[in-house]
């Protein structure tokens, strides 16, 4: 029997980007083409390396799509396939409501990014910003105390793999290349424009990772602006869209 609980209209709409994942666990990007009411979502059926998606009126497939605040997933039904001249559409209607697949604050994008970790002292004010989240710093930056590469960056916290072991509340300054709005370095009173971008974070989690001398330790962001904010966001969302662009969206 068929839940009553929908995909609300304003959470996926005609156009969205969708991932179908099918029993086989493959996984087809496809897009959103249409939809009746509150009804079945058209979908045109997708292919991988040129082989279209295998697919008969009456399988089940899962259907993910992506939001800020995580990846949700939903299981849908083949109801009913079409023939549109060269191109093979599906009719998909929902079974199950929408769960949070991924549960956690702000979707974390994947990525491997260079990161250089130094001390964060209370007293000191290494780092200032002003109303344009760009970073100040008016003395030599101390030496990091480590480089550590990301698992996976969000717009409100960092996922680091590290060498060292670092206690839960430990702040720290974070800098690395994101490839955003240069940022404004003081070095002895000379300024120095710069691609790197400069974090304060709290540690939150630090868990030995496969063995005991590399750690997963995951920090959250404080003292950030409304401006920095945005820009990581920004930038999450773009790569997001850079590897869509990359994968494809093929159709038959």
């Amino acid at each position: 029997m068929y839940s009553d609980q929908r995909i609300d209209e304003d959470i996926i709409v005609i156009g969205d980007r969708v991932d179908l994942v099918v029993k086989t666990g493959q996984v087809y990007r496809a897009m959103i083409e249409d939809r009746i009411d509150n009804g079945p979502f058209l979908v045109g059926i997708p292919s991988s390396k040129g082989i279209p998606m295998h697919v008969e009126s009456g399988d089940d497939i899962y259907l993910v799509f992506y939001r800020e605040t995580g990846r949700y997933i939903a299981q849908m039904n083949v109801v009913a396939l079409e023939n549109r001249g060269a191109i093979r559409y599906m009719w998909l209607l929902q079974k199950t409501k929408a769960q949070q697949n991924q549960r956690r604050g702000a979707f974390r994008l994947p990525v491997s990014l260079n990161v250089h970790i130094r001390k964060y002292e209370e007293d000191e004010e290494d780092i200032k910003k002003d109303n344009l989240g760009l970073g100040l710093i008016d003395e030599p930056a101390p030496a990091p105390l480590e480089e550590a590469n990301t698992r996976d960056i969000s717009v409100t916290g960092i996922s680091l793999l590290t060498k060292k072991k670092y206690a839960l509340d430990e702040k720290f300054i974070l800098s690395m290349d994101l490839d955003m709005t240069p940022a404004i370095i003081r070095v002895r009173q000379l300024p120095i424009s710069t691609t790197e971008t400069i974090l304060t974070a709290t540690v939150k989690r630090c868990i030995p990772w496969r063995t005991d001398n590399m750690f997963n330790t995951g920090m959250h962001y404080f003292g950030l602006t409304k401006s920095m904010s945005e820009s990581i966001a920004k930038y999450v969302l773009t790569e997001q869209q850079k590897r869509v662009k990359r994968v494809g969206w093929h159709r038959r």
